[in-house]
């Protein structure tokens, strides 16, 4: 099956925002405060991720802080917008640079790198995301 890119539907758009709200109340209980669609998040979700309190292997709540990573790109990056990405692997929410093929999954951005090395540097994860972006655009999109 090929890849095929659209814009979320009224349930997609319901399953991010419940993963964003699950992302919240996660945030706030292990973290002591409130997302807030700045940068400062990176660090809250950081503190989220090592509080202890989440094993490798916790991908729904993983995966919902990597929706709020997702979102909190998007927000800092206004060219980047929510989109649904369908294959033969399944459909998953994903960022999408403009109108390109230039595609960020977040909903397994943070899990993956949990359950593969036990840790993830988020500001670190952002920071180098930025600037591998930039560049891809700069050689490969500056028209878009």
């Amino acid at each position: 099956m090929e890849q095929t890119i659209t814009a979320p539907d009224a349930a997609d758009a319901e399953f991010i925002a419940t993963l964003l709200a699950n992302a919240g109340r996660l945030v706030q209980e292990l973290a002591g405060a409130a997302l807030t669609g700045t940068e400062a998040d990176l660090a809250l979700l950081q503190r989220t991720l090592d509080s202890g309190a989440l094993q490798r292997d916790a991908t729904p709540p993983l995966q919902a802080l990597g929706i709020a990573f997702g979102a909190l790109f998007s927000t800092l990056n206004p060219d980047y917008d929510w989109c649904m990405v369908e294959d033969e692997y399944g459909r998953d929410p994903a960022i999408r640079y403009r109108d390109t093929p230039l595609l960020l999954f977040p909903l397994t951005m943070l899990s993956k790198r949990i359950e593969d090395d036990g840790h993830v540097d988020v500001a670190g994860l952002y920071h180098g995301l930025r600037e591998q972006l930039d560049d891809i655009i700069g050689e490969h999109y500056a028209d878009a």
